[in-house]
């Protein structure tokens, strides 16, 4: 298994372009003074990893590779944050408020009260998540945050993969762990009405809410986000504030920052596959280059598939 990541470690384009070229680029413009929160995107802490699939589309991260990730972070001094922490902190350095921001006087003893903020986040709440990453998280006193798809709690996932049971989303939900939305069905919501759109949100929300007792104002957006039809993105963000909710996450690579829509915050994939080295890279934010050549091309297929439609 060792031997099988390294290989294929060796031969990700994007991991040697982010260590040995675009880390040197960034890290010499680098603004130390700017407020910049990763926020971690994991699904799955099993054993049985997608050695069939390319490194960058793996879900899966061991509970070997995922405690060296947490040892890493604390031994760097960074501090878990959950997400609508992480949101209310970059509210203080953003012109896009939903929340009330912080005052600056509180924002400055935020700021220098953290040793250096992240995020860790879960998608589709896999069972997973109680049994083996819950255990480990404890283990370092750190915080997450849980998007749930609810139509499969108590139930079997899309990919085979078995879900959270609603008492064990009780229990966490009572040992600090945060839940947010992630759809009822995990759909391309791009190809729903709006109709379909509110009943996915709403649904969702509604659901975890019963559950937890707490309110949910949280999302999490399901498949590859579509920053590149920016009428939808603006459609989504009506609904989901109209829906009640404040912020949220996609899948959009990089660093989030105080600028930044509280709505579709950027994140940084994690799997198996992340080592030392990646890893302390991600988090410096040397892979955000990625996501310019992920949006060129997402607007390009968008113009080829136009004109075939034509």
């Amino acid at each position: 298994m060792i031997v099988n990541n390294r290989y294929h470690r060796s031969m990700r384009l994007d991991r040697l372009l982010t260590l040995h070229f675009f880390g040197s680029v960034i890290g010499t413009s680098r603004q130390a003074s700017d407020l910049k929160i990763p926020i971690l995107m994991y699904h799955s802490i099993a054993r049985d990893v997608e050695d069939n699939v390319h490194p960058y589309y793996r879900t899966v991260t061991t509970p070997e590779t995922f405690k060296m990730h947490l040892e890493f972070l604390n031994q760097a001094g960074y501090e878990v944050l959950t997400l609508s922490e992480a949101v209310r902190l970059l509210q203080g350095v953003s012109d896009q408020v939903i929340h009330p921001p912080l005052m600056a006087s509180e924002l400055r003893k935020s700021t220098d009260s953290l040793r250096r903020p992240v995020v860790i986040t879960f998608d589709d709440g896999f069972q997973d998540f109680y049994t083996t990453a819950f255990p480990i998280l404890e283990r370092f006193g750190f915080k997450a945050t849980v998007f749930l798809s609810s139509g499969f709690i108590d139930k079997t996932f899309l990919n085979g993969r078995e879900c959270l049971r609603g008492g064990e989303i009780r229990e966490l939900a009572e040992k600090g762990i945060e839940f947010g939305s992630h759809t009822i069905n995990h759909p391309q919501l791009k190809r729903l009405s709006n109709d379909e759109i509110v009943h996915e949100l709403a649904g969702s929300k509604a659901s975890i809410e019963d559950i937890t007792g707490s309110k949910v104002s949280l999302f999490s957006y399901p498949y590859s986000f579509p920053e590149e039809d920016v009428a939808f993105v603006r459609k989504l963000g009506d609904l989901l504030i109209e829906q009640g909710y404040s912020a949220g996450v996609t899948t959009i690579i990089g660093l989030s920052r105080g600028g930044d829509t509280p709505l579709f915050l950027r994140r940084l994939p994690m799997n198996d596959c992340d080592d030392g080295l990646f890893l302390r890279a991600k988090l410096n934010g040397d892979y955000d280059w990625l996501q310019k050549g992920q949006l060129a091309y997402k607007r390009l297929r968008a113009m080829y598939m136009n004109s075939i439609a034509l």
